[in-house]
């Protein structure tokens, strides 16, 4: 009798606690491309050029890899920042709307670091999908990426991040 229990809590072991760890996750990879719609800054005061904002950023989710793939997807992300003449960190909320309603909704968090004298950007951080709807609905993920906004913020803020990562449900 003691064999067939200790048998059965080992199942019910198994079944709890391993299986859902053992997911399946599928690699994911893509490009984002956006533009900064409405930026506000405001100065700190405490050091020269050190600046605090928001700026919302329409664009498109490019899915190069993964149960998205060859698909485009609209994007809307909120940006909050915390820099100093263009250097400092930044948290990101994105929402991604595909064609068929479902959504995926992310938030990712990073550094950025000015370089050619301001007149470029990079981006790099990691990401993490908090949910989603539709086919999305209970997915998911994280990842990395990397990317660069195209000129000086006073001439424009077109910019792109290349991500990679895994999703699961």
């Amino acid at each position: 009798m003691m064999r067939w229990t200790t048998g059965i809590v080992a199942v019910l072991f198994m079944t709890v606690f391993l299986v859902p760890i053992t997911q399946a996750a599928d690699e994911v990879a893509g490009r984002v491309v956006y533009h900064a719609q409405k930026t506000e800054a405001i100065e700190v005061g405490d050091v020269p050029g050190h600046f605090v904002g928001v700026v919302q950023q329409p664009g498109l989710f490019f899915f190069t890899k993964g149960p998205a793939s060859g698909q485009v997807a609209t994007r809307m992300a909120t940006v909050y920042f915390d820099a100093v003449n263009g250097k400092g960190t930044y948290t990101a909320y994105t929402v991604v709307i595909f064609q068929d309603g479902s959504t995926q909704n992310y938030k990712s968090s990073g550094t950025m670091t000015p370089v050619d004298g301001g007149k470029r950007t990079l981006f790099e951080g990691p990401y993490e999908m908090t949910g989603g709807t539709g086919k999305y609905a209970g997915t998911k993920g994280k990842g990395t990426g990397k990317g660069e906004r195209l000129g000086s913020p006073k001439t424009g803020n077109d910019s792109y991040f290349d991500f990679t990562g895994t999703e699961w449900k």
